[in-house]
Formats: C-alpha cells, sequence, structure tokens
C-alpha cells in the first residue's frame, strides 16, 4: 500500500475507536492485503492517536502469520472499577499473564539474549485483556484488517503481582471465575510458556527499530479464550496457586 492509503486507512480506524457506535468496515481501497501493510498501519496509529504506547500483546508466530499489537497507555487499568465498552451488553475478558519491564530495551544491531530480557522485567502481574471487536460482524472481516485494528484489543486490567518465576512455569492454570455462581476452567497458555513471545517480541521490535520502554506492559496470550462476564458487578478470577483478583468493569 503506499503511504496515503496507510494513513488514511489508521486514521479511519482511529476515529472509528473515537465513536463506539459506529462498525464499519475499512473501505476497500484501505484494506491491508499483506503482514507489512497492517503493521505499517499499526504504526501510524500509534503516530497520529495522540497516546503513548503503554504496551503490546503477542503470541508467537505460527509460520508466517503475525500476532502483535500496540496496547495504548490510556486503555492500561490498575483501579476496579475498570472502564470498559460493552459488545451485546456484556464485557470480553481474557485471562493472561502482564510482564511490565522496569528498562528500556532499545534498538541495536545485535540480538538480545533471554538473560537480557528477563533482566529487564520489573514485575508480572495477573491481567486481564479487555476485548472488542470494533467491526460489526455482518461481514467477513480479513485476519490482516484486525491484525490493523490491533487484534480485538480495547485496554488491559493489571491486577495484583505475581513472582517471575512462577508467572515463567506457567503453563498450565486452573480458573475459578466467580459471579454470582463459581465456574471453573482449566487454562493451557497457547505457546506452553507465558515468556516465549516475550523472548520473541524484544527482538521483534528491536529489528523494526521500536524496542520496548521500561514501564510497558507485555501480554502473551489468553489461557482460556474469551470470557464473558455482566457489567457493574464484582467478580473474582482464581488462578490457583497464584493468587486471585476481583473487579468491576463498568462502561
Amino acid at each position: 500500500m503506499e503511504q496515503l492509503r496507510i494513513t488514511a486507512a489508521a486514521q479511519f480506524l482511529i476515529d472509528r475507536r473515537n465513536k463506539p457506535t459506529c462498525r464499519d468496515r475499512l473501505p476497500t481501497e484501505l484494506r491491508p492485503v499483506s503482514y507489512e501493510d497492517a503493521l505499517a498501519i499499526q504504526k501510524v496509529t500509534m503516530q497520529l492517536i495522540g497516546d503513548n504506547v503503554g504496551g503490546w500483546k503477542t503470541v508467537l508466530p505460527v509460520g508466517d502469520k503475525l500476532n502483535i499489537g500496540p496496547i495504548f497507555a490510556k486503555t492500561i487499568h490498575k483501579h476496579s472499577p475498570c472502564p470498559i465498552r460493552l459488545e451485546r451488553g456484556i464485557c470480553r475478558i481474557e485471562p493472561e499473564i502482564a510482564f511490565r519491564f522496569k528498562a528500556d530495551l532499545p534498538p541495536r544491531a545485535a540480538a538480545y539474549s533471554d538473560a537480557e530480557i528477563k533482566e529487564a522485567i520489573g514485575a508480572t502481574h495477573m491481567a486481564l485483556e479487555l476485548i472488542e471487536n470494533r467491526y460489526s460482524g455482518t461481514e467477513e472481516v480479513t485476519y490482516l484488517e484486525n491484525l490493523a485494528d490491533c487484534l480485538f484489543n480495547q485496554g488491559v486490567y493489571l491486577g495484583p503481582e505475581i513472582p517471575l518465576e512462577k508467572a515463567i512455569a506457567a503453563a498450565e492454570i486452573d480458573f475459578v471465575l466467580t459471579q454470582g455462581e463459581s465456574k471453573p476452567f482449566k487454562g493451557r497458555h497457547p505457546n506452553n510458556g507465558p515468556i516465549l513471545p516475550v523472548l520473541w517480541l524484544a527482538n521483534f521490535l528491536r529489528e523494526g527499530g521500536i524496542g520496548i520502554q521500561a514501564g510497558q506492559v507485555v501480554i502473551t496470550g489468553s489461557f482460556a479464550g474469551v470470557h464473558e462476564v455482566k457489567p457493574n458487578s464484582e467478580f473474582t478470577i482464581d488462578y490457583t496457586g497464584l493468587g486471585k483478583m476481583t473487579v468491576s468493569l463498568s462502561p
């Protein structure tokens, strides 16, 4: 895509974020047709949205399929009630682990070692990714269109800290979600460990001239898909063996 169309696509997606009732699909001429297009739209979105990048979401690539998107600082929350936009009157969340960086990993020629990346991590948290499909669902939207729009992310709720070594080892977690009634479910990380996408991301961003900044958080995939909870009603989610958090989500 030429730069003018990339910029127009980014502005379209920003405008749509600011108008929650608008769920129009990107016009045909602004739709990405390659991963390079989608990531270029993300990059211009970061430049034009009027907010800092507060973190990233990612999992390991599958073949040439990339799964990465910026999370904007104003959408990262630490207090309850946590703001959220509803879908069909409900809140959609994914239980994850977040890694918060205490040191920069700036762009450079040499690859970062696993040890350097782990040393730059300052804390790990239980976290909920806040999910939003900003398309109407009336048309079949391509993966590249969703990638350009940061893969359904509308923010993150950061819960209590958990020890780094336990976070790294957490390939499987038993969860209990309680909102009125208790719902147990088993979770497994899509890459068999939440640290692995962090190690990949640090060098992917380094190669792209972006890097990771101190204070940013990285989430690396849901352990158990998407779950729905009611708004304006406290719920508790227990990460068995790691801790629990109680939060309310409010539109």
